[in-house]
């Protein structure tokens, strides 16, 4: 047996993160009624050890503070299941929080990413519909 080391771990949840909002951008982007029900709510909790109704229940104080208590890699990784669960189930409050944590998240690491814009105008569009 060997010595696992907090970096491969963390690197192996974010492969296994990676995959599983794989499915649900497929879902999104791919919509097929016949295709298997994914369970967006496991998710949540196999990921993020929390129950799906604590995200759309708390406000962004209580999910800020969710959001320091993970590593700075699974910031990005929940906005984008807010993000994709909110645009699943039609939820503006859901998008709502995914754009606070994507925004939070670019302000405290200085990071610049096309691809967080175009999440961000994703989510401003669907905000915007009546």
């Amino acid at each position: 047996m060997g010595i696992r080391f907090e970096k491969d771990t963390i690197l192996n949840w974010i492969n296994e993160m990676g995959k599983f909002l794989r499915l649900i951008v497929d879902r999104y982007e791919h919509f097929d009624p016949e295709a298997e029900e994914l369970d967006v709510e496991k998710g949540y909790k196999d990921f993020f050890l929390v129950d799906r109704s604590f995200f759309v229940e708390e406000d962004e104080s209580a999910l800020a503070n969710f959001a320091d208590g993970l590593e700075p890699e699974q910031v990005r990784p929940l906005a984008q299941l807010l993000m994709y669960d909110g645009l699943l189930q039609d939820d503006k409050n859901l998008l709502k929080k995914a754009k606070f944590l994507f925004e939070r998240n670019m302000s405290k690491t200085g990071a610049f990413s096309f691809e967080d814009y175009g999440f961000l105008a994703k989510i401003d569009q669907a905000i915007a519909k009546p």
